[in-house]
């Protein structure tokens, strides 16, 4: 498994708190209905000693729930089933119907889906039922990191199939985030640093600066000695 390492430095005035997300891929990128989702985060000193970073094994995972918590932005979703997911495998997450409130499976199909792809399939349930009885069903992909889950949420549709194509582009990001509270993209994205992979990364280290003047500045590598 390829691990990736991001260091961060904060070369700002004031200590922050520094949020990893995980971008959406393609097939997600302009549905108003997914959110960003996140609970990895370090808050970092200005001018701090030593080394601070995010370490993500490239292992993509993928999440259902239900609750009385509607998904939408700043509400908190913590998915009640998480399971490894890899590319080719299509998984099908089976939501229940109202009465009783119970939480959904997850079940690997034996399928293949389409090339450099995951796709999750919902089954067959009653989603007007099911709000109308305040029970809210939610759908997850990201990865799996050493901090917790970064990646996106959503409501999903019975009977629906997304075909995902994972893209590993990570946001650095300060801001007023909470953990597992679904953000916007776009709130997420602006005045963020863009980490790609591979091309940011020299042996699979890269180094993100937030500079005195607020911006960012990504570096292949290990961070330069502190003189």
């Amino acid at each position: 498994m390829d691990i990736y390492r991001i260091y961060v430095v904060n070369n700002g005035a004031d200590a922050q708190n520094f949020w990893c997300f995980l971008a959406p891929p393609q097939e997600l990128v302009n549905d108003q209905r997914v959110f960003a989702n996140s609970n990895v985060r370090l808050r970092i000193r200005n001018n701090a000693n030593g080394h601070n970073y995010f370490e993500i094994p490239v292992q993509y995972v993928i999440g259902a729930g239900a609750s009385n918590n509607a998904v939408g932005l700043g509400v908190k979703i913590v998915s009640n089933i998480v399971e490894d997911a890899n590319i080719g495998e299509i998984w099908e997450a089976n939501y229940s119907t109202v009465p009783p409130n119970e939480g959904p499976t997850l079940t690997k199909l034996p399928k293949v889906s389409p090339t450099n792809t995951i796709s999750i399939v919902s089954n067959r349930f009653d989603k007007v039922k099911n709000q109308d009885n305040d029970w809210f069903c939610n759908q997850s992909f990201g990865v799996k990191t050493t901090s917790g889950f970064m990646g996106m949420t959503w409501s999903p549709e019975p009977q629906e199939t997304r075909i995902l194509t994972p893209k590993l582009r990570f946001y650095i990001s300060i801001g007023e985030y909470g953990s597992n509270v679904l953000a916007n993209w776009e709130q997420v994205a602006n005045q963020a640093a863009v980490v790609h992979v591979p091309t940011s990364f020299a042996f699979e280290k890269c180094t993100v600066i937030y500079t005195s003047t607020g911006d960012w500045k990504v570096v292949k590598g290990e961070p330069e000695p502190i003189a």
